[in-house]
C-alpha cells in the first residue's frame, strides 16, 4: 500500500517486508534493527518488535482514504 501512495509501482511480492526482514536477521545475526525507505524494525531475540513507521506524509494520506470509507475511525497523531 505504501508503494502506490507514494507513486511507485508494486514490486514482486516475493520480496515483502518480512522475506526482507527474515534475509537482514540471517545475513545479519548481530544486528538489532533492521531499516528501509517506509519502515524501522527494531526485532528482538523473545520475536518481538517495534516498528516506526518512517513517511509519516504516506500515513496521513491512508488514514485520510480510510476516513473517507470509516467517517471519525482513524485516531489523529498525537
Amino acid at each position: 500500500m505504501l508503494f502506490l501512495l507514494d507513486g511507485k509501482p508494486i514490486p514482486d511480492n516475493r520480496s515483502d517486508i518480512s522475506t526482507r526482514l527474515m534475509e537482514h536477521i540471517r545475513d545479519n545475526p548481530t544486528k538489532e534493527v533492521y531499516e528501509d525507505e517506509f519502515f524501522s524494525i527494531r526485532y528482538f531475540q523473545k520475536g518481538t518488535a517495534h516498528i516506526t513507521l518512517k513517511r509519516y506524509d504516506l500515513i496521513e494520506r491512508m488514514n485520510d482514504i480510510i476516513a473517507k470509507y470509516y467517517p471519525g475511525m482513524p485516531a489523529k497523531p498525537r
